[in-house]
């Protein structure tokens, strides 16, 4: 059996955050355990805000000819790049997250809770397939395992309090929601990358405050969302990840493409949706407010939609050699 080479387009830097590059890295994952070849076709500021990344990496002008698929999450590529590299492979999957533009796909994806495929019925070819709707979003297996536990233990308190704005959050929100978090009484994690521009600041904040941990390049973003019985949240690609554990959450809109998403997760009632200036006043929140976001902000996501999109990717007809 052949295996197919996946090349990933995806791209991360200070001002873009991290985000299109670990959703795809999640994918990658599920893709490579079923026997496809992975690599990832990004800037070199990639490789350096995200260290970690276990695959080949070539710039976007090595893009090799031939491959099974090209995966593109990326907004600064339109409809005529996504051609042209439609032209050098079998097939184009695109990741987008809001049905504004026009895409030349094979198969497309939005995971955003309350998408329909009909919203992009007039932006795709009328033969690409669209997967839309949180049932796809893209985590890593840890959620899904963690997920009964944590549910299990939504009981309503507020001792532990998380703090996860993105990998880089350029403003320093996180700086902000400190001041507002002081004097709390909470134990407080904070969550950053560690090419964050202002890891050093929030560092020297934090350290100046009783009962808060900074946690830098995790790996077990699970376990930290599990012990948390309450977030501060961007409404990113981190959104389902909450939603999976049942995460009660204080959500902001730290970029213009998040608003959607956070419009769409406060109607459903997953999320209470705040600027940092309701900051402390919005941390009373009740006991019965906090069972309710979870409940709410369970039924969202259950986070098997990695293997979802596998499965949809392998019913593609230019598509062969992954494993059931």
């Amino acid at each position: 059996m052949v295996t197919p080479t996946i090349c990933f387009r995806a791209d991360a830097s200070a001002a873009m955050g991290t985000g299109h590059v670990m959703r795809c890295l999640t994918l990658a994952d599920e893709l490579a355990r079923r026997g496809g070849r992975c690599l990832f076709v990004s800037t070199p500021e990639t490789a350096e805000m995200v260290p970690s990344l276990p695959y080949e990496v070539v710039t976007p002008e090595q893009l090799p000819f031939g491959s099974a698929l090209v995966v593109i999450d990326h907004y600064g590529i339109g409809a005529g790049e996504e051609a042209r590299i439609r032209s050098m492979s079998r097939a184009v999957m695109v990741i987008d997250d809001l049905p504004t533009r026009r895409h030349h796909s094979d198969l497309l994806l939005d995971q955003t809770f309350g998408r329909r495929p009909e919203e992009y019925r007039d932006l795709v070819p009328h033969n690409s397939v669209v997967l839309a709707g949180s049932d796809y979003a893209l985590l890593r297996p840890q959620f899904a395992a963690a997920r009964s536990k944590s549910l299990a233990r939504r009981d309503g308190s507020l001792r532990r309090l998380l703090v996860s704005l993105g990998g880089t959050d350029p403003d320093n929100i996180t700086g902000r929601v400190l001041d507002a978090v002081a004097g709390s009484g909470l134990a407080v994690d904070v969550v950053m990358g560690a090419k964050a521009p202002h890891l050093d600041a929030v560092k020297a904040q934090a350290a100046a405050m009783a009962e808060v941990t900074v946690h830098v390049g995790v790996s077990d973003m699970a376990g930290l969302m599990v012990g948390a019985d309450l977030a501060i949240g961007a409404a990113g690609t981190s959104t389902w990840e909450r939603c999976c554990l049942g995460l009660p959450t204080l959500m902001l809109v730290i970029a213009e493409n998040q608003r959607d998403v956070a419009r769409l997760v406060g109607l459903s009632g997953a999320a209470r949706l705040i600027t940092v200036d309701d900051l402390p006043a919005a941390l009373t929140v009740p006991s019965t407010e906090l069972r309710a976001l979870s409940a709410a902000a369970a039924k969202i996501c259950d986070g098997l939609g990695a293997a979802r999109t596998v499965d949809a990717i392998r019913r593609l007809p230019f598509l062969k050699g992954l494993a059931p």
